[in-house]
């Protein structure tokens, strides 16, 4: 019985790191939507918060290898921190899949009108495979059109 909470603890924080960025890249890429109208913020950090797993694994090894240089180790982490919360809180346009970003283009009535449709249709991904098919999709709900992209002028 006392063999069965006996982990390795390094393995396992390894384990979750590359889940995590697995995750990550699988939100990134677009493979997975369904997190999207559920939590739209969080799975952007997934990928920076694995790193942070990852070196938490290795921080034995680090300790042992680098003795009193250790803390420049331990300072490393600040860097995938504070990228988990910058992408937490206001995630760049390069950490979005393209089918979010062409979601996000929409005004905001537009925007809350697709979020209700796909909360009802469960098979709202379809709509957004392509910009086309997002464009279509909110013509279909009777909104307006993206807003316009900075630099760009509407006055022609």
């Amino acid at each position: 019985m006392n063999n069965l909470f006996n982990f390795d603890t390094p393995f396992l924080l390894r384990t979750f790191g590359l889940i995590f960025i697995g995750i990550g890249i699988i939100a990134r890429l677009g493979i997975w939507k369904k997190w999207y109208w559920r939590s739209r913020g969080l799975v952007y950090s997934y990928i920076p918060v694995g790193v942070i797993f990852l070196l938490y694994g290795f921080n034995d090894l680090a300790r042992e290898r680098l003795g009193t240089f250790f803390w420049i180790y331990q300072v490393g982490y600040a860097i995938p921190v504070m990228v988990a919360i910058w992408w937490m809180v206001r995630p760049p346009a390069f950490v979005k899949p393209d089918w979010v970003r062409w979601i996000e283009a929409y005004p905001e009535k537009t925007y809350q009108s697709m979020q209700q449709a796909a909360q009802e249709d469960p098979d709202w991904e379809s709509h957004v495979a392509s910009e086309q098919k997002v464009a279509a999709w909110a013509g279909s709900l009777g909104k307006g059109r993206p807003k316009p992209k900075a630099g760009s002028r509407t006055d022609k």
